[in-house]
This record gives C-alpha cells, sequence and structure tokens, in this order.
C-alpha cells in the first residue's frame, strides 16, 4: 500500500483566530493531491507546508459557505500563474453553484479576474516570465474541467474513487454534499458541515477515518441553532460510533472546544460512546492514514 497522507490546511470557522480559520484539507496519494474545501488563506498554508499547488489535480467543494471557499480564487489563478502548460488538467466538483460561482471568477466576459488573465495572456512581460520558467509560447488561459454533483453520485478515476450524498446543513439556501473517498482498501469521509444525518451515517459506515464538523461542546450548543444544523463533540462520537468508523478527526472547531481542557472533556465523553482513536486537528498538521 503506497503511503497517504491528510494534510489539515483550515479545520477552523469563518471567525478567525491565531489557531484556526475555515476549512480546506488535503490527501496525499503518493504524487497526486486530491483537495476538499478551499477556505481562507489554504493557498499559502499549503505554501507553507511544502504542498504544490500544481499537484493539485481534483478539488472537491462540500458547499459554498465562505468559510469553505474563500481562498478559491487564490488557489485557481495561483496555479495558473505558476504553470508551464504541462501540469494536468484541474478537475473542480461540488454542489451548485461551483460552476456559475467559476465563472463569475475566471470567466472572459465578464469575470471578475478576467482583466488578468487577459493581461499575463498578451503582455510581454508576463508572457517572458512565462517563458523563464520553462513554459512555451502561446500562453493558453485556464482550461479546467468544473461540474456541479449531487448526492449519490461517484467519481472514479485510475487508482481512487469518490461517492458523494447528502449533507443536511443550510438547505435550501445552499446544498451540502459529504465525500466519502477509496483508496487502495483505505476509506476516509468528509462529513463537511452536516447535522447528524442518515445519509452521511450510511456514507461513513466502515470507513477508516471520520473527518467530522464538531463545531463545539454539546452544552455549549443545546438549544440554539448551531445544534439544529451542525454537530457537538457528543454528535460526533455518536455518528462515529453508529457509522462504526475506525478513527474520528475532529474539525471545524469553535467556541472554545479547541482549548486543551475543553477537548480533554469533549474526549472523555467521546470515548464513552465510541471505542476508536480520536484525533483534534490542527492547522498546517499532516497526519498519516493506514487502513484498519
Amino acid at each position: 500500500m503506497s503511503n497517504k497522507k491528510l494534510h489539515v490546511l483550515g479545520s477552523g470557522t469563518p471567525q478567525p483566530n491565531k489557531e484556526r480559520w475555515g476549512s480546506g484539507f488535503i490527501v496525499e496519494l503518493d504524487d497526486e493531491l486530491i483537495m476538499f474545501d478551499c477556505g481562507p488563506a489554504s493557498t499559502y498554508k499549503m505554501i507553507q507546508m511544502d504542498l504544490d499547488p500544481r499537484n493539485v489535480n481534483s478539488l472537491f467543494f462540500t458547499h459554498h459557505h465562505s468559510d469553505h471557499d474563500l481562498d478559491y480564487p487564490t488557489f485557481l489563478l495561483t496555479r495558473w500563474e505558476t504553470s508551464i502548460g504541462k501540469e494536468k488538467k484541474l478537475e473542480i466538483f461540488g454542489p451548485p453553484p461551483t460552476v456559475s460561482l467559476t465563472e463569475k471568477l475566471i470567466g472572459l466576459d465578464d469575470g471578475a479576474f478576467a482583466h488578468d488573465l487577459i493581461a499575463r495572456t498578451n503582455h510581454s512581460l508576463s508572457l517572458n516570465s512565462f517563458q523563464r520558467r520553462g513554459g512555451k509560447l502561446p500562453r493558453k488561459l485556464p482550461d479546467f474541467l468544473v461540474k456541479d454533483i449531487y448526492p449519490d453520485e461517484k467519481i472514479e478515476r485510475r487508482n481512487w474513487s469518490v461517492k458523494t450524498t447528502l449533507a443536511e446543513h443550510v438547505q435550501p439556501y445552499l446544498d451540502s454534499l459529504a465525500y466519502r473517498l477509496e483508496v487502495d482498501g483505505l476509506s476516509i469521509v468528509f462529513t463537511g458541515d452536516t447535522r447528524p444525518c442518515e445519509t452521511v451515517k450510511d456514507l461513513a459506515y466502515g470507513a477508516d477515518y471520520l473527518v467530522c464538523l464538531c463545531i463545539a461542546l454539546q452544552e455549549q450548543i443545546d438549544g440554539t441553532p448551531e445544534a439544529e444544523y451542525m454537530m457537538g463533540h457528543v454528535d460526533a462520537g455518536t455518528l462515529a460510533r453508529d457509522a462504526k468508523v475506525s478513527n474520528l478527526i475532529l474539525v471545524h472547531e469553535a467556541l472554545g472546544i479547541s482549548s486543551e481542557n475543553n477537548f480533554k472533556h469533549a474526549v472523555q465523553e467521546i470515548k464513552k460512546i465510541f471505542k476508536g482513536s480520536v484525533i483534534q486537528s490542527f492547522e498546517m498538521t499532516t497526519y498519516d492514514l493506514t487502513e484498519n
């Protein structure tokens, strides 16, 4: 089995602090990087972790709250600007409005960054820089495959597959998906933002890793909208137990759950219902993935 890693770029919320901000994850499979969400500063965090954006060939969005896609234009333009035209075509998947959002960012007619693309594919200064790093003229505009996807789809590539399911979050305002990545007998599920629901439990059943939203201690959110549309630590532990996963990785933390004492309390409570491993994620941290 080849070496596999989970790189946590962001494990926070829309409210930035010195430890956490937004959501973003990369699964490394040998020399290929598969990205899930692209929250604030994801591209900069990648560079800090020695991860080359040009090696990301597939990007999956769970949904389009800004803490999950705010760095999308930075990532798109950085990957293209540093390219020499020999990289694999970037494939981008997500629930609507993934296609329309991409067009609004880099479409040549009225995209927000059309002016930049036009300048960099025409002016001699940019063309010279492109050639200096190994590119050959004419310089091509971005050519990405972008697709809106829905629950119960399966994307299959040569050595991995991704299944989708419905995640219940803020419908009908935004569609949300959870994903299950399968590769070489290893499975890792990304819940995205969701409340406890049967669809996510079924998708996660028997997975090696469950990368699960855990917004706060349960008692901090009980009786609030957060408890109706997201998950606290008891919800996450119950989902992990019912889905019979091996490892629970908590992400999207806020409201003090990431403090040492609060997290210790959360783990103690989770361990009462879930017997597997509980891992607190930290930003710009890499975790080895092993089949259980």
